[in-house]
């Protein structure tokens, strides 16, 4: 494409770009007119409906009509009742005018951004188009824009990864939640097989918790082993530190060596502790990474940022 062409496709593009966030901001202002338009005209035709239904009870054989017939002022409330209707049709009149007009404001607007099209894309393109036309002219301009897209690759894989590490964080935490769940659960249920004499159906509730807590803690182990290769990516170390790993092994020993109630109580209370201190751990990888996350972001806008000044300044 001829540096002509490519200028000026830069130039309404950069245009299209402007235009839009115009539209956009009366889209915003226009959705909240139409909103309170509609607001207010279900307030409106609630209104009429209750005068309506004021002046359809005095006009029909109702005890209120025999009443007003009574005290000899049925004329006079029926005009008053009818005069309060036709007030409340003209608000919810107006009411509808007002909301047909938001509506035809939207209309309009959608309909403007529509024909924009994706200015973003056709944006990009031109830039594309520009940062192609400066690489083969050459110079200094042609070299930083190469070192500003190896950064800004280098940022974005990056972000995969943190990505990917986040995914795994919430996984665990997951895994790790159930897993506390149902080791209080057999905690309560320890508690009152040991100082309450349980019996066999509390020992049978008690030790079903336990089977399923340490199926759910080798989900957990697995989770956590998956979050410390994700971290490995990062850099990072994982949170095995807190004594995690041996968790579900050092579970399937006690089924093995159950020998008191008390033992066992204090091994689901260890566990527990043991847990607890995996989700602060992990929960605090899960901060960190979004403290990543958040720098690649400010990173990739700022190379962004560079890149459009060395294409379009």
């Amino acid at each position: 494409m001829p540096t002509g062409e490519v200028e000026e496709e830069l130039t309404a593009a950069r245009a299209a770009v402007v235009e839009h966030a115009q539209h956009a901001a009366r889209r915003q202002v226009a959705g909240r007119e139409l909103a309170a338009a509609e607001e207010a005209l279900a307030a409106a035709r609630a209104a009429l409906a209750d005068e309506t239904a004021d002046v359809a009870r005095l006009e029909s054989l109702s005890l209120a009509r025999v009443w007003a017939g009574l005290r000899g002022d049925r004329a006079q409330r029926l005009d008053a009742e009818r005069a309060e209707q036709q007030a409340a049709e003209y608000v919810a009149a107006t009411a509808q005018a007002r909301r047909d007009a938001a509506e035809r404001e939207v209309r309009v607007v959608d309909a403007a951004l529509a024909a924009l099209g994706d200015v973003q894309a056709r944006w990009h393109a031109a830039l594309a188009a520009k940062e192609e036309w400066v690489r083969g002219a050459g110079g200094p301009a042609a070299a930083e824009l190469g070192t500003v897209a190896e950064q800004a690759g280098g940022w974005r894989a990056q972000q995969v990864e943190v990505a990917q590490a986040q995914a795994a964080a919430e996984q665990a935490l997951g895994a790790l939640g159930a897993a506390a769940d149902e080791l209080r659960s057999a905690d309560g249920w320890s508690t009152y097989d040991t100082f309450f004499d349980g019996g066999m159906l509390a020992s049978m509730a008690k030790h079903d918790r336990m089977d399923r807590a340490a199926g759910l803690l080798r989900e957990a182990d697995a989770a956590l082993r998956h979050l410390t290769v994700e971290l490995g990516d990062l850099g990072e170390q994982g949170v095995g530190g807190v004594g995690v790993d041996g968790l579900t092994r050092t579970l399937d020993v006690w089924f093995d060596n159950i020998f008191t109630d008390w033992s066992v109580r204090n091994r689901i209370a260890e566990a527990r502790d043991r847990v607890a201190a995996a989700i602060r751990a992990v929960e605090g990888v899960r901060q960190r990474l979004a403290e990543r996350s958040a720098a690649a972001d400010a990173e990739l806008a700022a190379l962004a940022a560079r890149r459009e000044s060395l294409l379009v300044g």
